[in-house]
């Protein structure tokens, strides 16, 4: 095909949903430009998706209903490691000032896929 030796085996993907823990409405623009920025700083670009109808349960057992965009790269992986304080950054940032019970992202790839839940944020 002419492409790269290395080919980008793991997808990193962010979740931002449109309300907050108590199922008040959010604005998201701006989350999702700085998600975009710094996936394309991980891995050269990023798709983002429409948004989604989710759901997860609360703590309190009760089935919370939103529209969630996808924001997604294909991973290099020494790029992820140079900016991975950046993403951890931003995700406890999304966290605390949009009043989210959690916050999740994904990282999938040839050896598996891992589902981070953030329910602790960081000052």
């Amino acid at each position: 095909m002419g492409a790269e030796r290395e080919a980008s085996t793991q997808i990193l993907s962010l979740y931002i949903p449109n309300k907050d823990r108590h199922g008040r409405p959010i604005k998201t623009v701006r989350w999702i430009r700085e998600a975009q920025e710094i996936l394309t700083r991980v891995g050269e670009g990023y798709t983002t998706t429409p948004p989604h109808d989710g759901g997860w349960e609360t703590a309190s057992g009760q089935l919370r209903r939103e529209k969630t965009v996808i924001v997604y790269t294909y991973v290099k992986p020494e790029r992820l490691l140079a900016h991975v304080s950046a993403l951890r950054q931003f995700l406890h940032r999304f966290g605390r000032e949009t009043n989210q019970e959690v916050v999740v992202a994904e990282l999938s790839g040839a050896e598996g896929s891992w589902f981070f839940r953030i329910k602790e944020y960081d000052e």
